[in-house]
């Protein structure tokens, strides 16, 4: 009797239909979605259709060509095609180019330079942005995508190619911290300039021979831009986007050798789920991180992660736990206060201010649980406000809404308006992002106390802005 294929079914009704809202994906939109990216990527016209994807999941097909696996991979959101349940035939698995990848045990370099190239070509075609079947992916999903990170990257030692330059590597090392410089301060960089950059990266990775030095330098390089990549794309508030694109900087940065990077990415993945409303899958992804860095993260980076654990739990209502993830944060903090060579991005920069505004947001959220902990939000959140260099523009405005939004949790409306009226004439750069998603938290949780005169100058002046 034929099994059916659960795996390609389940992954199909995961997704959101684009033409039906709130209902799942049918056959003939995914495989319409198939034939486009096909169509986008390769420039060949393919005929994948509902029938066919019917015999898929039934289980009568169990091994459709490349091209279909590949669009099927990218449309549903598998990181293989254990993933979706193909099963190749035994000649295939005889073949030498099958690695442990494909059986879904770890990542393999070349594969994942290839997936990285058909990321960057497909977001700089700017009508491929925002698909509703390209959201991001919770739950089993992703926690299967990101099972590869406990073994090793196989890596195909072969001596061809042309390598890296310890120049080039100098300047594109260099170009990586100008970007994250840059967009930290003026939040104005184009993202399809970074994928552009990070695809032409990954090609020479492709051709560069694989396990040198030097190619595991470039391995690091294509992280960092990968990671810079995600923030923008979830800045403004693309979080399919922004979640492949961690997902693939931490794959680089498991092939550099590099786990404190490849934890900072998964780190960033938490953070999309708790954003998402999903904080059991949150405390997942950010438990493997800590797991699989228990030997070798910095204090500063355990600060990190421990931060991020305590967000799931203040989410979650679950204040002892929250105080403790609170309490190591702050203790590996404290031992990490010259670990400045630190290399990862979001270790390097918590420094006293973040963590401060980090602690103070979560204890926000626990406030909702718990009114007696907004007093406590609003102290964390003043400090880090007074720790600021002014240089940190977006991450002070953050602050502002932050402790406007814990002063409504207190029932201080009035302090609140004045705070969002503080950060209001420097939110405009951002407002289209994060910032625009935090203003508009403040709007929504602000219309209890609409009737006060202040607060509803407030929620005009944010409706304004954001409605630009």
């Amino acid at each position: 009797m034929t099994e059916p294929n659960r795996l390609l079914r389940a992954a199909r009704e995961r997704l959101p239909s684009p033409g039906a809202p709130g209902e799942q994906a049918g056959r003939a939109e995914v495989a319409e979605a198939v034939n486009a990216w096909l169509w986008e990527t390769t420039g060949k016209r393919h005929a994948l259709d509902a029938h066919y994807l019917a015999k898929l999941e039934r289980g009568v097909a169990r091994w459709p060509n490349a091209a279909y696996r590949a669009g099927l991979r990218h449309v549903l959101g598998a990181v293989d095609d254990a993933a979706l349940g193909f099963t190749p035939p035994r000649r295939a698995l005889a073949e030498p180019r099958t690695s442990p990848a494909s059986l879904g045990s770890q990542w393999d370099s070349r594969d994942m330079i290839e997936r990285a190239i058909v990321l960057t070509d497909h977001d700089l075609l700017t009508a491929a942005r925002g698909s509703p079947l390209a959201g991001p992916r919770l739950g089993s999903a992703l926690a299967t995508e990101l099972q590869p990170f406990l073994w090793p990257v196989a890596v195909d030692a072969h001596r061809d190619g042309s390598a890296f330059s310890t120049p080039e590597l100098d300047a594109a090392e260099r170009f990586v911290q100008v970007l994250r410089s840059w967009h930290s301060a003026h939040g104005a960089l184009s993202r399809q300039a970074v994928a552009a950059q990070l695809g032409a990266h990954v090609r020479r990775l492709r051709a560069a021979p694989q396990g040198t030095p030097e190619t595991v330098r470039g391995f690091r390089v294509g992280a960092e831009i990968a990671d810079i990549a995600a923030t923008m794309a979830w800045d403004v508030g693309e979080s399919g986007a922004a979640q492949r694109y961690f997902v693939l900087a931490a794959q680089l940065a498991h092939a550099a050798g590099d786990d404190a990077l490849a934890a900072v990415a998964l780190a960033s993945l938490a953070r999309q789920c708790f954003d998402l409303g999903r904080p059991g899958d949150g405390l997942e992804v950010i438990q493997l991180a800590q797991y699989c860095t228990r030997r070798t993260a910095s204090p500063r980076l355990r600060a990190v992660l421990a931060t991020r654990e305590a967000w799931a739990y203040a989410l979650q209502g679950e204040a002892r736990a929250f105080r403790r993830a609170v309490a190591l944060a702050e203790d590996y903090h404290s031992e990490g206060v010259r670990d400045l060579d630190s290399r990862t991005p979001s270790a390097r920069s918590l420094d006293s201010a973040e963590l401060a505004g980090v602690i103070g947001a979560r204890y926000r959220d626990l406030a909702r649980h718990d009114v007696r902990y907004a007093v406590t939000a609003q102290d964390y959140i003043g400090r880090a406000l007074d720790l600021r260099h002014p240089s940190r523009a977006r991450n002070r405005i953050f602050d502002l809404v932050g402790l406007a939004r814990a002063h409504l949790v207190s029932r201080e409306p009035e302090r609140a308006a004045e705070l969002i009226a503080e950060a209001l004439p420097s939110a405009g750069a951002w407002v289209s992002g994060r910032v625009g998603v935090r203003l508009r938290d403040f709007h929504r949780e602000a219309a209890v106390f609409a009737t006060v005169p202040a607060v509803r100058d407030a929620r005009d002046a944010v409706l304004m802005l954001t409605a630009a």
